[in-house]
């Protein structure tokens, strides 16, 4: 059996946001922000909303089919009405692999607020989808919001973040914002509790992580990602409160001190962090620096 389209939605959890996007298709707004879940999980309904607004089929039937050429290719981030931006791409990279999603600059913003003038290549709707986007105010940044204030008939865009407070918040104001249903955050991982604690008496006190991780093969890239994890899910476990009593981490007291608009920056720093894992960073040192401005973020009053 072939695995479904668009997996990462698969389950039974989404099927109530895919009702959402199915009656929004009649009249979409025209910038629609994704929030929560996972990144897999964020991208997928992306494309979801994307194959809602150009399949053939949806405007009779209500949904995408999932099954027809224009399904496929949007699935597979191919439709020429489909184009796609992270800000956490390099130029460099974006220039020596560009792929399917390109760096988000102002090169490429030029090349998109071009691309906005013309008309889509089929009867749907041109769909651009941002994601990596921060709280700066650059010069990329404010083009895109020009772009947005211009209302197109025949433009829809897509914010996809961990938290709405990740971005500008005259992006998210101009935004129809859904939140998918946050990871798993009850489950604890008791073998990385010792790191956990050690991480977490860091953030309170700025001592004994650093010795610990000086030492040799003390943490590899698996249990570095494994810590990593684990804030995100107490994360989660703040934002949605309350946190359960069968569960207990360290980081949650120590996570919990921080503002909201803090803990939206951990988020952004913790897929930082995990991205310099996959490029072969040494994960003691990964792991430092996140620890470093995390407590940094304390000290300045939590965000």
């Amino acid at each position: 059996m072939n695995a479904p389209l668009l997996q990462a939605i698969a389950g039974t959890a989404f099927d109530r946001l895919k009702e959402i996007l199915n009656r929004l298709g009649a009249a979409p707004p025209q910038v629609l922000l994704l929030e929560g879940g996972s990144e897999h999980q964020r991208r997928d309904m992306a494309l979801y909303w994307a194959a809602r607004i150009n399949c053939p089929q949806a405007s009779g039937t209500g949904s995408p089919c999932l099954a027809c050429p224009a399904c496929l290719q949007t699935a597979a981030g191919e439709h020429l009405d489909l184009a796609a931006y992270d800000g956490r791409i390099s130029n460099r990279e974006d220039e020596e692999n560009p792929g399917p999603v390109r760096a988000f600059n102002m090169e490429r913003v030029r090349e998109l607020k071009s691309r906005l003038r013309d008309a889509p290549h089929g009867p749907g709707r041109r769909v651009v989808v941002l994601s990596g986007l921060s709280l700066t105010r650059d010069e990329a940044a404010n083009a895109l919001l020009k772009a947005l204030e211009e209302p197109s008939a025949t433009t829809v865009f897509v914010l996809l973040a961990p938290q709405r407070e990740q971005l500008l918040p005259t992006l998210v104001s101009r935004s129809f914002c859904l939140t998918l249903p946050w990871p798993d955050s009850h489950s604890v991982d008791d073998d990385m509790r010792p790191w956990e604690e050690k991480l977490a008496h860091f953030l309170l006190s700025g001592q004994g992580l650093l010795d610990a991780l000086a030492a040799k093969g003390a943490l590899d890239a698996t249990g570095a990602a494994r810590l990593m994890l684990g804030c995100q899910k107490a994360i989660n476990r703040i934002i949605s409160k309350p946190i359960p009593d069968n569960v207990s981490s360290p980081l949650d007291a120590a996570l919990a001190t921080l503002r909201p608009q803090g803990l939206a920056l951990v988020c952004q720093w913790l897929a930082e962090a995990q991205d310099a894992l996959q490029y072969g960073l040494t994960p003691a040192r990964v792991v430092e620096a996140l620890a470093a401005r995390i407590y940094a973020l304390r000290l300045r009053g939590g965000g």
